[in-house]
């Protein structure tokens, strides 16, 4: 009898673990791994976090916060990410060329000049008023070669001769700092920091967007998914890009509330996140591949990448 109710305990603690274990492996299945940068563009995820829209699409989101593009890339590239939904284009186009078929462009940014991410400025006191007027100066630009390859080919278009400008490449936290102190005589900054330096004072745009004046509208910014997380879990893939489709229709309903967790998640001071451009961007039905091909199309003719690409490669369904 005591045997008897021993293995009637047994089968109960393991009819308990294996109930346990199945619970615990149908949660890990609706488990979708979504890698992001703490960056303005990144604001659909914040949103979405937020509303909880992945909980009402009965996802369970894994959010991953990394430190470049180039890190998000290498997560989705490693199977360790399902989803980018923030990512600059550019490393994703060579991904494509590297590595064809690996993702797949589900939403890109229209930049223009009025919401674009980045401009041109200096010191109040500069003596530069034109673009013309930056011949033979030192400009400080995001680290990376797209950057400095974009800002040729737009003084290039203006008249001035690359060669007589000097590109100092600078990290955002270095940016100001090096415009004070007169290590460079003008800044191609991105947001956060270009609002940042004209709500504080002392400074004024030279110029709009680069990017928008290359291209417009730009769809320098993407999200992208893994296919291989779309073959295997097609109905997962379905409600995560909805969840974040939601997030950029909430935002566009909800501008200022939105707006406000910059505060939050990109520790942006209120006045800041209340005034920082936030670039447009498509839902799933609105990809341009014709933007995409102007923009991949001039990529290569600035080479920063060595082949043309078919930008329905990057946006056509998963099969």
């Amino acid at each position: 009898m005591r045997s008897r109710l021993l293995a009637t305990g047994a089968t109960v603690v393991l009819f308990a673990a294996l109930m346990g274990s199945c619970k615990s492996t149908s949660k890990n299945a609706r488990e979708v791994r979504v890698a992001y940068l703490q960056i303005i563009p990144s604001l659909p995820v914040f949103v979405a976090q937020e509303q909880q829209l992945f909980d009402k699409e009965n996802l369970r989101l894994k959010s991953i916060v990394l430190g470049s593009s180039n890190d998000l890339v290498n997560a989705i590239v490693a199977g360790q990410a399902d989803i980018l939904p923030a990512t600059s284009l550019v490393p994703i186009i060579h991904l494509e060329i590297q590595s064809p078929g690996r993702v797949r462009v589900f939403s890109h940014s229209r930049m223009n000049n009025s919401n674009a991410l980045d401009k041109i400025i200096v010191r109040d006191s500069s003596p530069l008023h034109t673009i013309v007027d930056l011949r033979g100066k030192r400009i400080g630009a995001f680290p990376g070669t797209a950057p400095s390859l974009m800002l040729a080919r737009f003084l290039k278009k203006h008249g001035v001769d690359p060669a007589t400008v000097s590109m100092v490449q600078l990290p955002p936290q270095a940016q100001i700092s090096s415009l004070d102190s007169g290590a460079v005589d003008a800044l191609f900054s991105y947001e956060p920091v270009t609002t940042t330096a004209l709500v504080h004072g002392g400074y004024h745009q030279l110029f709009g967007s680069v990017y928008a004046d290359l291209l417009n509208p730009c769809p320098i910014g993407a999200s992208v998914i893994s296919r291989e997380f779309e073959r295997n879990h097609r109905e997962l893939a379905v409600g995560a890009v909805r969840a974040l489709q939601q997030g950029v229709d909430y935002m566009a309903a909800h501008p200022a509330e939105s707006r406000a967790l910059l505060s939050k998640y990109v520790k942006l001071a209120p006045e800041i996140a209340a005034r920082v451009n936030v670039a447009d961007v498509t839902l799933a039905n609105q990809v341009d591949v014709a933007n995409l091909q102007q923009f991949i199309d001039l990529l290569y003719q600035t080479g920063e990448i060595p082949e043309r690409v078919d930008a329905h490669r990057l946006v056509d369904a998963t099969r």
